[in-house]
């Protein structure tokens, strides 16, 4: 029916319900109108069967089950089954811990490269919206760090397994390769569709200090061969075997199994201790990896990229964010040596939004913004006193600020200096969360001396040289005294948000997290990078005056060689509307407020849709 638009249909209508169309004779080889009316009586007559017959044969989806190795969806899978009650949704998760879980009739052993592993489902107890939900164990993933090679490989491997006796129609794969590539590059065996959703290309491309493990499980036996045959490759292997064991003859293959065995005990070291001799080691392996495969050759040598064989493979895939999706398209330095695969399955992707249900029960002392400026001033008075340079010298910071007694304060706050409070808070990814954006403008702010106080968490943050020595500097100026705040460890957000002014996020990366909806439910405003989610999700008060609702970047910070002076002109709008005009700024914060980042009906229909279409 969409296509009976264009001019030929058109003409088809008008003849068959005998409207006058002018110049009939000069239509389609100035056929006769008998014989034009019968073709196109006939071409209507074949569409209409053909549209029967497709219909009879359509399978309505009744089941899709959900991968995942981040949060459980309990929220989306909820919204969908109010939208949609005669679909059901599982999910099938890691488990890390059996204790509790229910023990199911499905176990199964799976091969993966040179060994055997072992795999049982579990089922997690029902959840109040009776959601079911699946947890894998097997000793090959569970327990390790989820992000890691060493970990998805063989979870991805038992999950295709287990899907396969799940029997799903469709297979939601939420943020982790389906398709790895190697032994996980051919369909699956069975008739079912994978959606795959990506959150951010560059996720996918595995770190660099981790290539020799990526080599070792997901290159085929060619390639494997080509590797051990490496004289420099075949000495460090020996070197490393013979840290660990004294026999004296040995074989390749027994010296990788047992590199692969004991792979992630041998790298714990890693932070603490740069030059131990496993870590020399696997450095001189790694970058001898790369070196044999400069380009990462998919098609020839290496089955290194996992996103290539997923993208090649998958059903259909889309990206959570429509800014990002419109950018990935048109600029190829986003997905590097990706791009060429987008390309060329574009036809099969699109976008979709993600929505954040938070509940009002959640909300810390129940912010609304009737009550918010007595809330936020007698909790920013709060938060200064117990971070001032008394409190923490004596060690008498209230524990309910942390979610463990774990954690590292650096600095102080000046409980009588009357300033804004910014917050920010990231992981220790440098270049992916800004963070080198953040400090050199917290610097720059400093420096011109505007009136600010900071709070920065970077849980695990001081095991990075360059935050460490960000934080010794600022430490060894004087002037800088009061005014700012580092923590290392994990805290309660909800408390650091219900007491401050601004949250920046000069994030590159197309990170998908709640922290900024969080903010804003709170009226902390926003200061942004206008790239991904956050061009999505955050209208700029100076775009759009009704509806705006915090402050992002002229452009995107990702390539952006002059991010710095980008985002400081933003984070200095933000702070003379803040001093200069507090009628727009209470404006800002009630929009902040009311925003809904909630599974709209919108949203759960494009997912709809996407199903639907597989």
């Amino acid at each position: 029916m969409e296509s009976f638009g264009t001019e030929t249909h058109t003409k088809e209508l008008d003849t068959i319900y005998e409207n006058e169309q002018g110049d009939i004779e000069d239509i389609v080889f100035n056929e006769s109108d008998l014989m034009y009316d019968f073709k196109a009586r006939l071409r209507l007559f074949r569409k209409n069967l053909a549209s029967v017959f497709r219909k009879n044969l359509k399978k309505e989806f009744k089941q899709v089950l959900y991968i995942t190795l981040d949060e459980k969806p309990l929220d989306y899978i909820q919204a969908f089954r109010m939208q949609y009650p005669d679909k059901e949704i599982k999910i099938l998760t890691c488990a890390d811990n059996i204790e509790g879980l229910e023990k199911t009739h499905i176990s199964f052993e799976y091969y993966l490269q040179n060994r055997m592993n072992t795999a049982v489902l579990y089922k997690f107890p029902k959840s109040s919206d009776n959601i079911e939900i699946y947890g894998l164990y097997s000793p090959a993933f569970s327990g390790l760090d989820k992000s890691r090679l060493q970990y998805m490989a063989p979870f991805i491997k038992a999950s295709r397994i287990c899907a396969k006796k799940l029997k799903p129609d469709i297979i939601h794969c939420d943020n982790i390769p389906f398709f790895l590539g190697g032994e996980f590059e051919s369909k699956l065996p069975y008739p079912v569709k994978v959606v795959q959703i990506i959150k951010d290309f560059a996720k996918f491309e595995e770190n660099k200090t981790e290539a020799f493990w990526a080599a070792i499980n997901l290159v085929d036996k060619k390639s494997m061969r080509k590797l051990c045959r490496d004289k420099i490759i075949k000495k460090c292997i020996a070197s490393l075997f013979n840290l660990h064991n004294t026999r004296r003859f040995y074989q390749m293959r027994e010296c990788l199994e047992f590199i692969y065995q004991n792979y992630f005990k041998f790298r714990k070291y890693i932070d603490k201790c740069e030059d131990i001799d496993e870590n020399i080691l696997f450095n001189r392996m790694n970058a001898r990896v790369l070196k044999l495969f400069p380009h990462m050759a998919y098609e020839n040598d290496m089955f290194y990229n996992s996103m290539y064989y997923t993208l090649k493979k998958t059903d259909f895939w889309a990206v959570i964010s429509k800014t990002y999706y419109n950018e990935i398209l048109k600029r190829p330095e986003l997905s590097g040596k990706i791009y060429k695969r987008i390309e060329r399955t574009k036809n099969k992707s699109s976008y979709v939004s993600y929505g954040c249900t938070i509940p009002n029960t959640a909300i810390y002392q129940k912010f609304t913004t009737e009550n918010f400026r007595e809330l936020r001033s007698r909790n920013k008075k709060y938060l200064l006193k117990e971070f001032s340079r008394d409190r923490i010298k004596a060690k008498f910071v209230d524990n309910a600020l942390f979610k463990t007694d774990d954690y590292i304060i650096r600095g102080y706050l000046d409980s009588f200096y009357d300033a804004p409070l910014i917050f920010a808070s990231y992981k220790p990814d440098i270049f992916e969360q800004g963070i080198d954006i953040a400090f050199n403008t917290i610097l720059k702010l400093f420096e011109l001396n505007k009136n600010v106080q900071f709070i920065i968490n970077i849980p695990d943050g001081l095991k990075n040289n360059y935050i460490k020595s960000w934080v010794e500097f600022v430490e060894k100026n004087p002037s800088f005294n009061g005014r700012w705040l580092f923590i290392d460890g994990e805290i309660n957000l909800n408390r650091f948000f219900a007491s401050s002014d601004m949250f920046f996020i000069p994030k590159r990366a197309n990170e998908t997290g709640i922290e900024h909806y969080c903010g804003m439910k709170y009226g902390c405003v926003p200061v942004a990078s206008r790239s991904g989610i956050y061009n999505d999700t955050i209208a700029d008060i100076f775009d759009d005056i009704t509806y705006g609702c915090g402050f992002k970047t002229k452009t995107s910070l990702i390539t952006n060689d002059d991010a710095n002076e980008i985002y400081l002109h933003a984070v200095t709008k933000a702070l003379n509307l803040y001093s200069k005009n507090p009628a727009s700024w209470n404006l800002l914060i009630k929009n902040a407020m009311n925003y809904n980042s909630g599974w709209t009906f919108e949203i759960i229909e494009k997912y709809n849709r996407i199903y639907n279409n597989l």
